[in-house]
């Protein structure tokens, strides 16, 4: 029995030192993983996706990572989809890891022209089920389009420019219109029978009628040669401006292109919201689907 004593202070102090290690390991906050890179980063703000909390950035060469490009980034910073707009200078830190990249540390430069004259998508986000106002156009004919002339059928509708370089874009917008119209029409002709397309420019000033023309059969011109499926539409710039802010389009002229987002959204024979995408990685077989639900 003596000589058991001399060993409790260490069963003391070894049980304290456990007791120590325990509480630091509930309390102390987790590291960040040791293999994120980062990477400054800046470039000019093309479109804001709040409901993805994404920002597409036409950024500048990133030494040591990647060319300069455009392209969405996950933005860590909740703050920055109530002051970023199209036309903005956007500067941060790229963190990237083996399996995500987010932009974080941001600061914003705004335009002073986009703060003036800018759109975005804080305007109004539509939802599902929310009756389309009855907004007016004119077609790549010269006939005035009233959205409401759609009712009964479902309309699938989205925003281009024709002078739009970005393959990503507008172009990405049109043949994907393209592509489910020839798939419809081939595999689903009842579906493709009762559907309506609509393409509206936000650059009314240059998409007159012919210019719609023009760009409409270089899209349609195989698929419906008599545009009764695919209309190809453009309104005055008030209009134009309206139906954007109602579909939570953001737009800006600058230096001879239009900086801008993206949004597409299918209108259910009633009239209402049935589905919407922002941005461009909708396909066209996801919206083949929603179609034959309607």
């Amino acid at each position: 029995m003596t000589d058991s004593k001399p060993y409790q202070p260490k069963i003391v102090f070894l049980g304290l030192l456990c007791a120590l290690v325990l509480l630091a390991s509930c309390t102390s906050k987790p590291k960040e993983p040791k293999d994120v890179r980062r990477y400054p980063i800046e470039g000019k703000v093309i479109a804001v996706d709040q409901t993805k909390k994404e920002i597409t950035l036409q950024h500048k060469d990133i030494p040591g990572y990647m060319a300069g490009m455009t392209m969405p980034f996950r933005i860590q910073d909740d703050w920055v989809f109530n002051v970023a707009r199209p036309g903005d200078e956007l500067h941060g830190t790229l963190a990237v890891s083996p399996d995500r990249a987010y932009i974080t540390d941001v600061s914003i430069n705004q335009n002073a022209a986009t703060a003036a004259g800018s759109s975005t998508s804080k305007a109004h986000l539509p939802e599902v089920g929310e009756a389309l106002p009855d907004f007016s156009f004119v077609d790549q004919n010269g006939r005035r389009v009233h959205l409401h002339q759609f009712r009964g059928r479902p309309l699938l509708l989205t925003f281009i420019y024709t002078r739009c370089p970005l393959p990503d874009f507008c172009i990405r917008m049109s043949n994907n219109f393209g592509q489910l119209a020839r798939d419809l029409k081939q595999a689903s002709p009842a579906v493709y029978g009762r559907l309506q397309l609509l393409s509206i420019s936000i650059d009314p000033e240059y998409d007159k009628p012919a210019v719609l023309m023009r760009y409409g059969k270089t899209y349609a011109g195989d698929i419906d040669p008599k545009f009764e499926h695919w209309r190809f539409v453009s309104g005055t710039p008030a209009e134009t401006r309206k139906a954007a802010d109602f579909f939570g389009l953001s737009y800006i002229p600058e230096n001879g292109q239009i900086v801008h987002s993206l949004r597409t959204v299918l209108v259910a024979p009633d009239g209402k919201i049935a589905a919407q995408y922002g941005g461009n990685e909708w396909t066209p077989g996801e919206v083949a689907a929603e179609l034959k639900k309607l």
